[in-house]
């Protein structure tokens, strides 16, 4: 059969199943880089600089991304930047491996994976409302919550085991094999070009500029990018010091981390489940605003002193919030935001919940050097909340 007769319910779940691969490859590999530095050097400053290897570069082609995603085929945008991506992982990680393991070649690993991530999700996200009719897309977005949760939950105790007893190359070559089976499954997706592809006239330059006027214009939108922006500068910490906070609190096994990132990964799988089972929310800010809320009051418990399995259970609580802010910003952007500036706003987006982080932590790293970290999760989570309130009290107001 034709992958053009398939129906959008078999290509949604070939598009799915080739991303949440995808992630897979992506986080066992973040992993490995992340947890091999963090135990060899235990440092902020390290920190900081995984941190920026792992979104900076996502940062500076984001905007070029949204573009291009805009104006040619998606799918072959994800096709390209994953095989790409792939072999010259594969390339850093055989010198790596093979002949000098210094710290920087895996600093090159986290830069590359970080241009590939950067290309590769917008179009991604703006490729799910060409497959899936408009009244499906909460469910289907909370159906790829829960997948990307399972993949979550294998990669770390992968990383985990192959980090022990088979070095840091093995983690490597599981990523290229994963890479190579999402290219497979998304072979049988079929989506047009955008048509705002055919516009020859159109620069580069011009459709970048475009998208930040819409959203300068659309005063909403403005506001969303904003808070989102304000509030993962608070989720910061949480998200890249939780590694060295365990290291430093709980101890050094490799274990400690494993359970770290399982416990935050079983819950985003429920959370995720939560979200599969609405076929729409009448609102959405109230979701991510809830979702905001819940993950401040989850990262203050995880600063206070406390045993590991009770630093866990808060672990698993932010973990559960977290699709609610992952589906409900998503969802709620691609029912908002014309098909033709989707892409655009996505790769605005990607900047502010993600590439926020380097910046952020070139603060929050140092200071992790000079202040016990988990003071700084008690005074970022509360912030979180009352940034929460925020959001919500003021997007409310305004409409489209």
């Amino acid at each position: 059969m034709s992958h053009k007769n398939l129906g959008w319910q078999a290509q949604t779940a070939a598009f799915l199943l080739s991303q949440n691969l995808f992630v897979f490859g992506s986080s066992t590999v973040f992993y490995a880089v992340l947890w091999d530095i963090a135990l060899k050097t235990s440092s902020g400053a390290w920190m900081t600089y995984v941190s920026l290897a792992t979104a900076l570069p996502a940062i500076l082609i984001s905007l070029t991304a949204g573009v291009l995603a805009d104006r040619y085929n998606r799918k072959m945008l994800i096709v390209l930047s994953a095989a790409v991506v792939t072999l010259l992982t594969l390339l850093v990680a055989s010198i790596f491996a093979f002949m000098t393991q210094d710290l920087w070649l895996l600093l090159v690993i986290a830069v590359i994976r970080s241009f590939g991530n950067g290309l590769e999700n917008p179009a991604a996200n703006a490729l799910l409302p060409q497959l899936v009719p408009a009244k499906h897309l909460t469910r289907v977005n909370g159906y790829n919550q829960i997948l990307m949760a399972a993949m979550l939950v294998m990669s770390p105790l992968l990383a985990g085991y192959i980090l022990s007893d088979l070095g840091i190359f093995g983690i490597f070559v599981v990523d290229a094999l994963s890479a190579a089976l999402a290219i497979l499954f998304l072979s049988v997706v079929h989506v047009p070009t955008p048509s705002a592809s055919h516009d020859r006239a159109a620069k580069r330059a011009d459709g970048i500029l475009a998208g930040l006027q819409y959203v300068r214009r659309t005063p909403i939108l403005l506001a969303f990018m904003l808070f989102t922006g304000l509030a993962f500068i608070l989720v910061a910490p949480s998200s890249q010091l939780s590694t060295l906070y365990v290291n430093r609190t709980f101890g050094s096994e490799v274990w400690h981390l494993t359970f770290n990132e399982w416990f935050w990964t079983i819950g985003a799988g429920l959370g995720g489940l939560y979200i599969a089972r609405h076929k729409h929310f009448r609102d959405q800010l109230g979701l991510i605003a809830i979702g905001f809320a819940g993950s401040g009051l989850a990262f203050a418990e995880m600063g206070l002193p406390q045993s590991f399995s009770f630093y866990l259970l808060f672990m698993f609580v932010s973990g559960i919030f977290y699709p609610l802010i992952q589906a409900g910003q998503t969802i709620y952007l691609q029912e908002n935001v014309p098909a033709d500036k989707l892409g655009r706003v996505f790769s605005l987006w990607a900047i502010l919940s993600t590439g926020i982080y380097p910046l952020a932590m070139l603060v929050y790293g140092p200071l992790a050097d000079q202040v016990p970290i988990g003071r700084i999760f008690v005074v970022t989570g509360l912030l979180l909340i009352g940034v929460a309130y925020w959001f919500w009290h003021r997007l409310r107001k305004l409409s489209w």
